[in-house]
């Protein structure tokens, strides 16, 4: 079965930033599986796996806009003062680091400031970088009724390989 819109495609990855190093892979993450045409992964990658078979490898590019997006695009935030420790200077322009769900880290940057309120946008540690991801198809299968409905695969992807 080739890769398709409602496919369900379970996939091996490795991606690397602009200078080459490995930032994620499943050789650690284990392999994702997911609803092909609805992953919200990485944008560009649904239409790029459309097609294959299992088994296929591949090497893909994605600029920005088709990876973790523009500098400029993230999405904002009104935030309370009060979120920020007092003695914080918080001017437009300025950049703070926060942590978010997973662990994952993110860049904040204030775009505007009001008495209460600081507005903020959140920038991807790689928005603005070109990547590189690598595929290895695991497997492709039909979608059931509920994951169609859902968009959620119901079983589990394999462990990560030892």
């Amino acid at each position: 079965m080739k890769v398709a819109p409602d496919t369900v495609v379970t996939l091996a990855y490795d991606i690397c930033n602009e200078a080459g190093e490995i930032i994620e892979s499943s050789e650690i993450s284990g392999p994702i599986s997911f609803l092909a045409g609805r992953s919200g992964l990485i944008p560009g990658l649904d239409k790029r796996l459309v097609g294959l078979d299992a088994g296929t490898e591949a090497t893909f590019e994605f600029p920005p806009e088709e990876a973790f997006g523009r500098r400029e695009d993230g999405p904002t935030r009104e935030l309370s003062r009060k979120e920020f420790p007092a003695d914080t200077r918080i001017d437009v322009g300025s950049q703070f680091e926060a942590g978010v769900a997973g662990g994952q880290q993110v860049t904040l940057r204030v775009i505007d400031t009001t008495a209460d309120t600081v507005t903020v946008r959140f920038i991807h540690p790689l928005a603005g970088q070109k990547i590189t991801m690598s595929v290895k198809v695991e497997a492709v299968r039909a979608a059931t009724s509920t994951e169609r409905e859902t968009g959620t695969v119901m079983s589990a992807p394999p462990p990560p390989r030892r």
